[in-house]
């Protein structure tokens, strides 16, 4: 591991990418801890089984959305290739996609995908066969205060989540490292900031989950918060990780195909929360910018 400091210049280059707030949601850069990304980042490095949980649905197409799929397969890619066992953790909506992801990217680690009707019994099951030394969730819903999961405008869509939200109470029990990734504030882990990102979010005080990780990484779109931990990674390890901008492409146009939608818009379209495929692939370049600048000669 290269030894960098907190205050390294090339992770508050990255800090700054992912944070872009192109979407207007208005809580990546106000509520973002850089230290968050810093410290998670370190510990992610230095870990060795890797459970991954995400997929968010959209039950107007019953389909799971294009943010966080992608980031959680470039993240499983990247901690594979640094000799780490990667487990991914979904339900029924999101399987085909992470499934044909996982194909294209020829991963080892398995995808399971949880009924909806999922209980504690089985995700304490879950725990205790991979043994995780970290849990990272990205873009995957979180529990609101009333118990309930919900949409950025507030909708109820318990019905067709698999209660994963449990896992990370769970794994702390079980001095599990949690990192978790979001940004809109409904999603799994992001209660770490609640009390301060409700005002922030509308209806925040309905959707804002309460579930808090250890590490919580907020990025201006879920996606580019797991690629900045892979960029930083690049640079601990000394080797690119991160996709470039054909393979980014080509991803997204997977994900389009396997039924996956742009969760602001609803389309299957090679968008991703509003945000066209160029706005996406100026923050990979920007990332693989920084990664570029730092790997050794």
């Amino acid at each position: 591991m290269r030894a960098l400091s907190l205050r390294s210049e090339p992770f508050q280059e990255i800090e700054e990418i992912i944070t872009e707030d192109e979407g207007k949601r208005g809580i990546s850069k106000r509520l973002n801890s850089y230290e968050d990304y810093w410290e998670g980042l370190q510990s992610l490095y230095q870990g060795k089984r890797v459970l991954i949980v995400t997929g968010f649905t959209v039950p107007e197409c019953q389909a799971g959305e294009s943010d966080g799929p992608l980031g959680a397969i470039a993240l499983a890619k990247a901690l594979e290739d640094l000799n780490k066992k990667v487990f991914i953790v979904t339900d029924q909506y999101s399987k085909k996609i992470l499934e044909g992801l996982k194909e294209i990217k020829d991963l080892s680690g398995k995808i399971y995908s949880v009924p909806i009707t999922v209980d504690k019994k089985e995700l304490k099951g879950l725990l205790n066969l991979f043994n995780p030394t970290h849990l990272v969730a990205i873009e995957r819903p979180g529990k609101g205060i009333d118990g309930k999961y919900h949409s950025m405008r507030g909708e109820d869509i318990t019905a067709f989540v698999g209660d994963l939200d449990p896992l990370m109470e769970m794994a702390k029990a079980q001095k599990i490292i949690t990192l978790a990734i979001g940004d809109g504030g409904n999603e799994m882990g992001m209660g770490k900031v609640r009390e301060a990102g409700i005002s922030y979010v509308a209806q925040g005080e309905k959707i804002f989950a309460t579930s808090a990780a250890d590490y919580l990484i907020l990025a201006g779109v879920s996606n580019w918060g797991a690629y900045g931990l892979v960029a930083g990674l690049s640079i601990l390890s000394d080797m690119d990780l991160l996709q470039d901008e054909k393979e980014e492409v080509r991803l997204l146009k997977i994900v389009a195909e396997l039924g996956g939608v742009d969760g602001c818009t609803k389309v299957k379209a090679m968008t991703v929360d509003g945000l066209s495929l160029g706005c996406n692939l100026n923050q990979l370049l920007a990332l693989k910018s920084v990664i570029k600048k730092n790997l050794s000669e």
